[in-house]
Parts: C-alpha cells; structure tokens; sequence
C-alpha cells in the first residue's frame, strides 16, 4: 500500500487544529504553524496528540462523496446488508448496498473508499509509533499516545478483518489483508495478505499492550481510546475467535463505571456522547457535521425533507413485546402525500437541532449482552441470564427467568436481543458472518388501516444476491472487495 504520507499529515494536523481550537483543553493546545514538517509534526507529545486527534476526525469525518460519510459509510453498509434495515427505493445513499452490489464490486468508489481511509489510519497510527519515543514532553504522555494508537490500530485491524474475510471460525487460515505496523511510503514494498489467524493475533498484540499502557489515563473527551474502550475491544475481538472465557471477562471490565441507561433515555435521540452508558463515542460540533455525508443524514428518519435513508424491516418490529420502552420509536407513515409513505419509521437516532449529533461507537448495552451470550456458550445460563436482565429491565420488559429457557433457547434470545438492541450500530453484517448465518428477508405481509382500507405497509424488496442467487450462509457478497487499484498496484497480494 502507498499512501500519500506528507499530504496526509499535513490534512491531519490541520483537522486537530481547528477542532481543537473549539475543545479549549490545554494539552491539545498546538503551534499556529500552517506548514508543517514532518519533524515539527513528531516534535512534542503536544504535536502529535494533536494528530492523533485528527486521526480521530479523519475517521469520523472524511468523505470522498456524498454517501461515504467516513466510518459511518461502513457502519451504514452492514446495517443495510443485513435484515433488520431496508435501504428505502430510490433514495440516495446506500441503495446499490442493500443489493450486495456497490460493496462487493472493486471497481466502485465505496470499495477502493473502504480499503483506502481505513489503511491511511493505520498508516496514521503507525507514524506516531514510530515517532512518539522521541517526542519532548513526559513519560506518561508518550506513554498514553502509544496506547492510543495501538487501540486505535487494532480497532481498525479487527474491522478489516472481519469485512474481508469470513469468520476466524470458518478458516482461520484463510486469507485475509496485509498487516502493516511500520510507516510506508511511496518505496515501501507493499505486503501480502496475512491469514485470519495473523490479523488476529496482531489485533490481540496490539490491544494488549493497549491496556497496559492506557492503565491509569483519564481521558478529557470519550472520543479518545481508554482502557475501558480497549477492553471492549477485546471483548469482540474474543467474541469473534469464540473464546467465551475471555469475551465474558472483558465485556465485564470493558462496562465498569457505565451504567446502562434508563429507559427515557433510551427516546432521547443517541447523539450526544454524555449519555451515561456511552463507553466510546465521536462528539462533533455543527461545522464538522458534513451535512448530507453524515450518518445522521441517512439514519435519522425524522426531518421534514432529506434522505431518511435506512428503514426497520416490519418483521423487525415485530421483535419488540409490548411494553419495550424501543417500541415506542416506531411510527408507520399513512400521509399518502409523504415520500415515507407506508414505510415504517424507527426514531432511534435523530440529530440535534443545530445538526451537531454525536457517533455512537460502544456502549455498555452490547458488553453486558457480549457477556450474557458468552455465558450462556459455557453453559452458565444463571450469569447468562443476569446479564442479559440488566439491558431487559432497562428498556421496561420482565426479567427472565432461567427456567424458560434451556442453552439453545437462551442463546437465540440474547442473539435477538442484540438485533432489538444495538439496530444501527454496524453489528448486524458482523453477527451474520461471525454466525454463519444468512440474513432472513421476507416480503411484508403487514398492513395498516388507513380509513377504510387496509394499506400494505412496505419491507424488504431485495431478496436474493445480485446473480439470483438465494441468500445463504457464508457468501462472498458479504465480504468487501479488496479495490481494483490496490490489485493493479500490489503485485503481493
């Protein structure tokens, strides 16, 4: 991979001033410099925690178009490759996602954008270990900046491996994408595909020196990585590997301090990171909002006009009992002169009023259910089921009670509990592989009484793969491509 390094530094560290300039926080205070050398770049831990927060945006917030809203693009794709959300017809944004086409062609601008932002911050990462020793400033804050940019780097890694190849369960030794940990350039020989099995083992390498390193760092904004972020990290990276033991553990140190949220909570919009069980999120002011590249655009249903993009499946609905304080989120739309017509709203999320809406990236919610079902794989249905009450009282429904359920049974309802629970994260793509499964779509046989008809309310209209194809377990569909460009260029993969 050759990434135009000094370009992006340069965009990097001009991000972190300006937003910096609105966080009023002294340790991310920088030089006025408007032209950079990478030597002034790595000069201080001042310097290059500046870059790293502009790292942060530059994940967050780059767009090379429209409906590539950074790693929201991402997270949009997999809700919309899945089953519980609809990519409405006809709408911009993530409509040719919905089919399995733009993803799983290489030649799209969405695949060579999906491969291409997510190396360049690793690459960012990679700068800033080679290069933070050095740097003027204390102990702890080398120490703390290392810590960062490993998470963050495993973070992505463990993206990556799970968006281009099939689950660490199927074939561990699969191929998958190249690891590269030190910085490139334009001579740099670029690498092979490493297995499933080596991406992981350097995810866990790099999150594990993460912990330690970040033990004792106290964060002034939830954007920044911390320990609790990266035992979360962890938690899914077990998760995904099937080490229960260890997904259980860490999902239970990953949420100590964060109280999952009250139900009225819950109606409140999910976009602002000082919700109480939010372990990790991105805040943003209105000027960093990239209007209609933003994942609000596309996710929050409620505006009088825009893309209202991503719609519940009716079936989906159907999983909330009455009661379920998430139920009370869907509205079916019967104004025959409204574009939503017919379609199903769900108002999870919806942007504040000066379009300055917060990224949900953890919450406590998905570590107690990674806990919960984790517990229930080794058979502890009584720690299983505790943990999977603590998000069930939470959102108004009775606790469960072990004695309906065996293991098979309790496992299925966690697994649907984390559908009911985390729609719109980016978790569904990732369960279905990890699963093995295939996603369930069905026509909508639902209907509304609109006066005196009954009016079919509208579903999934996609269902099959793009060759006709049923959709089944274990399809290349799922998986991105690796972008034309990079094959052209990388004679190693």
């Amino acid at each position: 991979m050759k990434l135009r390094y000094n370009n992006i530094i340069k965009m990097l560290f001009v991000a972190a001033v300006l937003t910096l300039s609105a966080c009023k926080d002294d340790f991310f205070e920088t030089s006025p410099s408007g032209d950079l050398t990478g030597s002034e770049t790595y000069a201080s831990t001042k310097n290059i925690d500046a870059l790293f927060n502009g790292t942060l945006r530059y994940m967050m917030e780059t767009s090379t178009s429209q409906d590539n809203p950074g790693l929201s693009a991402i997270t949009l794709t997999h809700e919309v490759m899945g089953d519980d959300a609809i990519a409405r017809d006809g709408v911009y944004g993530f409509r040719d996602s919905y089919p399995y086409r733009d993803p799983f062609d290489n030649t799209t601008r969405r695949a060579l954008f999906f491969w291409s932002f997510q190396y360049k911050v690793i690459d960012n990462c990679n700068n800033i270990l080679a290069n933070v020793a050095a740097a003027s400033g204390t102990d702890a804050e080398r120490q703390y900046l290392k810590g960062q940019a490993l998470a963050l780097r495993g973070f992505v890694y463990l993206n990556l491996v799970r968006q281009y190849q099939f689950t660490y369960a199927k074939d561990k030794n699969a191929k998958a994408v190249p690891i590269y940990t030190e910085p490139t350039s334009p001579s740099s020989v670029p690498k092979a595909r490493a297995t499933v099995e080596q991406v992981y083992n350097q995810i866990i390498s790099d999150l594990t020196q993460a912990e330690t390193l970040l033990n004792g760092f106290v964060r002034k904004v939830k954007n920044r990585p911390d320990a609790n972020v990266v035992k979360g990290l962890l938690a899914r990276t077990y998760l995904t590997q099937e080490n229960w033991t260890l997904a259980a553990a860490k999902a239970r140190e990953a949420r100590t301090g964060y109280n999952i949220m009250e139900a009225t909570q819950y109606t409140q919009g999910f976009n602002d990171v000082s919700n109480v069980e939010w372990i990790w999120g991105h805040p943003q002011q209105a000027d960093q909002n990239l209007g209609g590249a933003s994942y609000f655009a596309y996710i929050d249903v409620t505006p009088a006009a825009g893309y209202r993009s991503i719609m519940p499946d009716p079936y989906f609905r159907q999983l909330f009992a009455d009661g379920d304080i998430r139920k009370t989120l869907f509205e079916t739309v019967t104004v025959s002169t409204d574009p939503m017509y017919r379609w199903i709203k769900y108002k999870k999320f919806v942007n504040k009023a000066d379009q300055s809406g917060h990224i949900v990236l953890m919450r406590s919610s998905e570590m107690a259910l990674i806990e919960a079902e984790s517990k229930a794989r080794l058979n502890d249905l009584t720690g299983a089921i505790a943990a999977l009450n603590e998000v069930r009282i939470k959102r108004n429904l009775p606790v469960a009670v072990a004695a309906n359920f065996n293991q098979t049974t309790l496992i299925e309802e966690i697994l649907t509990e984390r559908r009911r629970e985390l729609w719109g994260e980016g978790f569904r793509l990732y369960d279905l592989l990890r699963l093995q499964r295939a996603p369930v779509r069905r026509e909508s046989t639902e209907t509304v009484r609109i006066g005196a008809a009954d009016v079919p309310i509208k579903g999934h209209y996609v269902l099959k793969f793009p060759d006709n194809s049923n959709l089944v377990p274990n399809s290349i569909y799922y998986l991105f491509p690796i972008p034309v460009n990079e094959i052209n260029t990388n004679p190693n993969l």
